[in-house]
Formats: C-alpha cells, sequence, structure tokens
C-alpha cells in the first residue's frame, strides 16, 4: 500500500511539474510573439521618408519585397543619434525559419546610395519557427491606390501609406496565423539639405 501512495504522489507531482513548466515555456513564448508585433509596429511607424539623389534620380529610401522590408527610422538608438536603417528578412538554418531584424546606424547619405551598411551593425531574431510570411504594401500603384507586395521607393519615389505582415508560426496559445496592418504616418520634410560624396540627402 504505502509502495502504491509513493507511486500516485510521484506521477501527481511529476504531471504538475510538467504542466507547471509547459504553462511557462508558452507563457514566454506569448510574450516573445506580443513584443515582437509591438517592435514591428514601432519600427514601421517610425518610417521617415529620407530623400535621397543618386546618378539615376532622386529616390524615396524604402523598399519593401514579398519576404523583405528595409526603411530608415527616424527612431535611432540614443547612443547613436540620428537616422537608422532596419532591414526585416528571413532566415534559413537546418530546415529552420525565423524573421530576423537587422539595425545599422548611423544611416548616413552615401552609404544608402552606395547600398553600404552602417558602422554598429545588430542583427536579432525577432520571430522563431516561421512557416510562411509575407509583407504587402498599401499606396498609389500606377493610378489606383491598393495592395501590392512589392515596393520601390526609386519609382514610387514615397513611402507607402500602411504595411501589412501576414505569417503562419507555432507561438504557444496564439493563433496559428497572424496579420497585422500598420498606418505609416508619413512625415513632412523640412526645408534643409546636407551633401555627401557619392549621395545627397534632403529633409
Amino acid at each position: 500500500i504505502f509502495s502504491l501512495v509513493v507511486v500516485v504522489v510521484y506521477a501527481t507531482l511529476s504531471l504538475g511539474v510538467g504542466a507547471a513548466t509547459r504553462g511557462e515555456a508558452r507563457s514566454i513564448q506569448n510574450q516573445r510573439a506580443r513584443a515582437a508585433l509591438a517592435l514591428i509596429a514601432r519600427q514601421l511607424k517610425s518610417a521617415y521618408p529620407l530623400t535621397l539623389e543618386a546618378e539615376d534620380g532622386i529616390f524615396v529610401y524604402f523598399f519593401g519585397e514579398p519576404d523583405a522590408v528595409s526603411f530608415i527610422s527616424a527612431a535611432g538608438r540614443p547612443e547613436v543619434g540620428g537616422l537608422e536603417k532596419i532591414v526585416y528578412f528571413l532566415k534559413e538554418h537546418e530546415g529552420r525559419h525565423s524573421l530576423w531584424v537587422r539595425t545599422a546606424a548611423p544611416a548616413l547619405p552615401a552609404d544608402l546610395v552606395e547600398e553600404r551598411e552602417g558602422s554598429l551593425i545588430q542583427e536579432t531574431e525577432v520571430l522563431p519557427e516561421v512557416e510562411s510570411l509575407t509583407w504587402e504594401y498599401f499606396g498609389r500603384v500606377q493610378t489606383d491606390e491598393e495592395w501590392t507586395d512589392h515596393w520601390d521607393g526609386k519609382e514610387q519615389r514615397s513611402l507607402p501609406t500602411a504595411v501589412r505582415c501576414s505569417w503562419q508560426a507555432h507561438l504557444g496559445e496564439l493563433p496559428y496565423e497572424w496579420q497585422i496592418e500598420v498606418p505609416i504616418n508619413v512625415q513632412t520634410s523640412q526645408s534643409t539639405s546636407r551633401t555627401a560624396s557619392q549621395g545627397r540627402v534632403t529633409s
């Protein structure tokens, strides 16, 4: 009888510890997913319409593809100051896909025109175990406003008015499919200009 009681108690404790561990893991995953949503929304809302001049003309730095987006943020790191280049991209490792963000500062005109990164670069995993992810951009395409999976700042010469991100991922108890739409508050440029080698910016 004593052995039976010990077995029952041990099994009960094991189940309790296992449930608590799984619950804690799900809670961490839920918090991470919500933090990722907040980060994506905050950085997209800080997108800055940086105007650059290259050999082939004037353009606004914002480039979007179905699986990646690159733009300039006005909410740079305090220790660096100025503008910051932000790139969201998918990374594959051993058959596993995840969403990463790369920040580069300072975002200097000459570096952007020549497609170089700033001196301070940081890469961070945002969403793990992503099965699929798609970026879409809303704005005027030709004569109509519509959603598109491609945005070229050299052609549009403006920021999109909204960005939509859709993905499928297993993240704790959160829904398998996610979608967020982030409106971009286009800031008005000031009437000053700076010139750099191989590029000029008006802000």
